[in-house]
């Protein structure tokens, strides 16, 4: 198994450290410049609220559940491209007679599109997972690598669900994406703390001035 190019593409990237850690310190286990192919040609790497780092998206659909999910006051960690364990996956595969994900017949790690870290209780939090598939993609193939991630999630105890496009709030998520970036002034080119605090005040004088009119 070990001569399979992308197996030890996969097995690399696990001593790199990918798939590991929370909040800054988490690496995504597929990244947007590891030449993979997505999904409508999206690519994205976009600076987290949560995580305070940056979060790499594959498609326009992972892309606009990330903004939702950030823009959520519950939600308090954000994981994606979040990989299975290929020892456990393998074994429930074999368990249900489903063949393995795999690329020219060798086996391939799985990945979650997004772990979430919300609240439980007064203090504690607990893990979410979440899968996000166009139903237009859905094929019998595909129904069956769900039932290896969903089977794992289930054995370990953590709540795992499928996200389809299907009602998506388009208009919020609009709204979202054009605000997002300006949470943080320092990615933004030409904007800096020192220029906020010079156009902050004459704009916030306007609102009011209009805000004080409707009155």
């Amino acid at each position: 198994m070990v001569s399979n190019p992308v197996y030890k593409t996969h097995a690399n990237r696990i001593k790199d450290g990918r798939g590991q850690g929370r909040g800054a310190d988490y690496i995504p286990f597929i990244q947007a410049n590891d030449n993979k192919v997505a999904s409508e040609g999206w690519l994205t790497r976009t600076p987290g609220w949560h995580s305070n780092r940056i979060h790499h998206t594959l498609s326009k659909y992972e892309y606009q559940y990330l903004l939702v999910q950030d823009w959520a006051d519950k939600v308090i960690d954000i994981r994606e491209q979040y990989p299975l364990p290929i020892e456990e996956t393998q074994r429930i595969a074999k368990k249900l007679n489903i063949i393995h994900a795999n690329l020219k017949g060798q086996d391939v790690v799985q990945t979650s599109d997004f772990m979430l870290t919300v609240p439980k209780g007064e203090n504690g939090t607990m893990e979410e997972a979440r899968t996000f598939k166009p139903t237009n993609n859905l094929t019998k193939r595909t129904l069956e690598l769900f039932e290896i991630e969903r089977r794992y999630y289930q054995e370990i105890g953590i709540q795992w669900k499928v996200v389809f496009d299907v009602g998506r709030p388009i208009n919020f998520i609009k709204n979202i994406d054009w605000l997002h970036d300006a949470k943080r002034p320092d990615v933004r080119p030409g904007m800096d703390s020192e220029m906020v605090n010079i156009i902050a005040e004459p704009i916030f004088k306007l609102l009011k001035k209009n805000d004080q009119k409707k009155c």
